[in-house]
């Protein structure tokens, strides 16, 4: 292993993301499916992330219990008795006109929410003020009071409206209230229990309940044992399908008792100690008067040995006469198991959902990429069988176009060889005069001599009738339209695949997000992903086409040029070469006319000076043979095509890896809650 190899490794183990053990409680579960979900990989969003805190809230909070009733039935004065300590407002009118929920805090302090999102934090003796119908409280939406109290600890105490209070508004709030929480107190004042008013309340509102909820009577000490019993039989009966149980309380009598408790009392001595040393500390450290603050301490030491020494038999017994105890166990013993099933069943079944939402996102951009594989796919398999059915036609094509080129030099071929005639030469034969005489003489001998009418050639082909300029045109013409039929279709090759891809990149383009907890990072990338669809796909099809039409042109072009703008020239280079061979053939005949013979050029020879003339065998590799130039760019465009199209694939089919990646994550999650 290198140096560099071994920092890497080294820096991996160092910094790689250890996952944390989570234990096997509700809690435990919502944290490892933050710990899961917010990771960056999963780029979540703020609904995902504020949805997780709240199942995480929901985890660590204590059960709630919702104290309902009919209005004036002393729901204020019975949870002050379970709190054994005067928190709420009570009255005769519908005080409480908001939701009130009663938590745990380490002082006693009050939070109002209002409606359009603020939090402003008060001392609870304020409440009043944002509670009482009688007050202009319409911009409230709820109030939170936070109280030092053990019970607190496990108990989060909703008081709520009456379901017959003076506005609808309450009982519409109160009847959300109950589809929340986790176990309900019905209170009912003992002489009113069991009116037909009541029970219609309890049918609209409570008759999907009974498991979470108890009917408590309240003001018993108003009453005998036996009318007492009386009124709870009637009520079971009556009320039976709505409660789990009827418990008849006096809220006077547990109040009265347990703010006479040696804790309570013991509590609220403290307090007052502390008020008054809050404010002597509130006129600075300099100025405390030492005795007076040794006389409070040893009158709060004084005052907690008093408390210790006092007879509270009669507030126990008064305690025990008052129910109220039997209140906190149902809440203990029938609420607290119900509530936990509940609660783990309905958190649990949410972390199923919000996974659930994710796989179907995840599996959505699979989706997408694998619309767009299709595309690709489907090009590839049409734009092979496309190429190679215009391989052929064109190739065809060309050679129609090669064989105009032989039959031009067949037309010229044709005139010149009929413009070969004969033209009367003399030549001279040295001969003596006389048998022994050394003069020599010359005989002259006529003979006819081959000749080209090359004026006549070139006027009938170049200039009156221009037969051959004529030919060439034509020749270029079809060339011009092999070129353009070739290019425009290799583009509609293109523009298919450009058609497929722009019609997914439609939709794509403007996609948003399904559900609020989507990934609103992943749904821009997908439409960032979807509007680049050229650059990504398409532009490397395309440079390929363009590069195609450059060359071909560039091949047609060198087509036309070759013959068309020379033909006279390779005309006049084939006559020339013809003269000067009739020439030296005529000047060896009159040098030796029986060694040598006169030279007449036969058709064929013409046609062979005139094809190398034309540079016909260049031309016939071009166009007429197994691999012309358009079949060679052809093969070159189907194996450009099929390795990018490959490349294409690959390149997404990695795109799709990673969301089956985090889909396989989410599966296990899932599966491990």
């Amino acid at each position: 292993m290198s140096l560099l190899e071994s920092f890497i490794a080294d820096y991996k183990a160092r910094f790689a993301k250890v996952s944390p053990l989570f234990d096997t409680t509700l809690l435990g579960a919502v944290k490892k499916v933050q710990y899961t979900l917010l990771d960056e990989k999963f780029s979540p969003s703020l609904e995902l992330k504020k949805a997780l805190s709240e199942l995480h809230k929901r985890a660590e909070e204590p059960m709630k219990v919702a104290i309902t009733g009919q209005f004036s039935s002393g729901k204020s004065t019975f949870l002050n008795a379970l709190l054994a300590k005067n928190i709420l407002p009570t009255g005769i009118t519908p005080v409480t006109s908001k939701v009130n929920y009663i938590c745990y805090g380490d002082t006693f302090r009050m939070r109002v929410r209002y409606v359009d999102g603020r939090d402003v934090y008060h001392d609870i003796s304020a409440i009043s003020t944002f509670i009482d119908q009688r007050e202009e409280v319409q911009d409230i939406a709820y109030l939170t009071l936070y109280a030092p109290l053990d019970i607190l600890k496990e108990v989060v105490f909703v008081d709520t409206p009456g379901l017959n209070s003076q506005g609808s508004q309450d009982t519409q709030t109160t009847e959300q209230v109950l589809k929340e929480v986790d176990g309900i107190i019905w209170l009912s004042l003992m002489d009113n229990a069991g009116k037909m008013s009541e029970l219609k309340v309890l049918e609209t509102y409570l008759g999907e309940y009974q498991n979470k909820s108890l009917c408590v009577l309240n003001q018993k000490d108003k009453f005998t044992p036996e009318q007492i019993e009386e009124t709870m039989t009637y009520v079971r009966k009556a009320f039976g399908e709505f409660f789990s149980d009827v418990i008849p309380i006096s809220a006077k009598q547990a109040l009265e008792s347990r703010s006479h408790d040696k804790k309570m009392m013991m509590q609220m001595t403290q307090e007052g100690v502390l008020e008054k040393v809050k404010v002597l500390l509130g006129q600075g450290l300099e100025g405390l008067p030492k005795e007076e603050i040794e006389t409070l301490f040893v009158g709060y030491y004084e005052a907690i040995q008093g408390i210790r020494s006092l007879d509270v038999s009669a507030n126990i017994a008064l305690l025990e006469t008052s129910n109220i105890t039997k209140v906190l166990d149902f809440i203990q013993d029938e609420i607290r198991p119900k509530a936990s099933q509940a609660k783990e069943f309905a958190i649990k079944k949410e972390i199923y959902h919000v996974s659930e939402a994710l796989i179907a996102q995840h599996r959505l951009f699979i989706t997408i990429y694998d619309e767009l594989l299709v595309h690709i796919r489907q090009f590839e398999h049409e734009e092979r069988a496309k190429l190679k059915e215009l391989k052929t036609k064109f190739s065809k094509d060309l050679k129609e176009a090669f064989m105009r080129i032989v039959t031009i030099i067949e037309t010229i071929s044709d005139a010149i060889y009929q413009e070969i005639g004969k033209h009367t030469r003399v030549r001279f034969e040295p001969q003596k005069k006389k048998m022994l005489s050394k003069q020599i003489c010359y005989v002259p001998h006529p003979y006819d001599a081959p000749k080209i009418n090359s004026d006549t050639i070139y006027k009938a082909l170049f200039y009156d009738e221009n037969i051959i300029g004529k030919m060439f045109k034509q020749y270029v013409k079809n060339l011009s339209t092999i070129q353009e039929e070739v290019n425009v279709n290799n583009l509609l090759v293109y523009q298919a695949l450009e058609k497929r891809v722009l019609k997914w990149q439609a939709p794509y383009e403007i996609i948003r997000k399904r559900e609020a907890i989507h990934s609103d990072i992943e749904f821009a990338n997908i439409r960032k992903f979807a509007s680049k669809a050229y650059e990504t796909i398409l532009k490397s099809f395309h440079d390929e086409i363009a590069d195609s039409y450059a060359k071909i042109s560039s091949e047609f072009n060198h087509l036309s040029s070759a013959v068309s703008f020379n033909y006279q020239n390779a005309t006049e280079v084939c006559v020339a070469f013809l003269e000067t061979k009739i020439e030296k053939s005529i000047a060896l005949y009159e040098e030796n006319p029986t060694r040598f013979s006169l030279y007449i050029p036969k058709k064929e020879e013409i046609k062979e000076r005139l094809r190398t003339s034309f540079h016909l065998y260049e031309l016939e590799n071009m166009m007429n043979a197994h691999h012309t130039f358009l079949s060679k760019d052809y093969d070159r465009l189907m194996e450009k095509f099929e390795g990018l199209a490959e490349e294409k694939v690959l390149f997404l089919e990695k795109r799709k890896e990673r969301h089956t990646k985090i889909i396989t994550v989410l599966e296990g999650l899932r599966e491990s809650i």
